[in-house]
């Protein structure tokens, strides 16, 4: 992502496009529901994903997301290209810091 995202940035800055990617990390939506009532305890791995998360031990909202793209589509980012923004409450990679097995 990030090589791709930095190429394009440089790629298209000629045409004055900016190229930013939003990283973003769990999200309780409809179909996150779906997979988390498919593990043994869903609550209990609820609170265990929350707690991981540095940022009020909750979910990133995806309002929170769309304003983080609302933000770059906007002329207020008109200096920002090429980067990775993470949406994920400060915890890059949270699937790899907890264990989603059954």
């Amino acid at each position: 992502r990030n090589a791709i995202t930095r190429e394009w940035a440089v790629e298209l800055l000629q045409y004055g496009i900016r190229v930013n990617a939003v990283i973003v990390a769990e999200c309780y939506t409809p179909l996150y529901e779906t997979w988390i009532n498919t593990l043994p305890d869903p609550q209990k791995k609820l609170r265990e994903i929350q707690s991981k998360i540095p940022l009020e031990n909750r979910f990133t909202t995806a309002e929170e997301i769309a304003n983080t793209v609302a933000f770059l589509l906007s002329e207020r980012s008109s200096h920002t290209t090429g980067q990775l923004i993470h949406v994920d409450g400060g915890y890059v990679h949270l699937d790899r810091a907890v264990d989603c097995g059954k």
